[in-house]
């Protein structure tokens, strides 16, 4: 069953490409600039904006963040862990694989 709160790949994507067109509107680039300034094909861009280019690669994505000014906001999609890795794994070897309980009767 999937939960009211999930979100598929594809819904992602497409708030992604809009997100990115909202952006580049902002930042008063035209696609055909972007395309210039980014590296990124106007074809990919077209097609990404449109929800028709679904697979577009990390790395086009970033080279367009960079031109409309947001690829330092990559840190909050995926934030730092407020305790090392390896903390982590000494953390969970302190917790119980299993509890057991004894139930009492009163």
């Amino acid at each position: 069953m999937i939960s009211a709160d999930y979100i598929s790949n594809s819904d992602i994507l497409l708030m992604l490409a809009m997100r990115m067109k909202q952006y580049r509107l902002a930042a008063r680039l035209s696609q055909r600039e972007l395309a210039e300034k980014s590296g990124v094909s106007y074809t990919t861009i077209c097609r990404f904006e449109q929800g028709k280019h679904p697979n577009i690669t990390l790395s086009n994505f970033i080279a367009l963040l960079r031109q409309v000014g947001m690829e330092s906001r990559m840190a909050d999609v995926l934030p730092e862990l407020p305790v090392p890795p390896m903390a982590l794994r000494e953390i969970n070897k302190l917790i119980p694989k299993r509890v057991r309980r004894h139930d009492t009767i009163d």
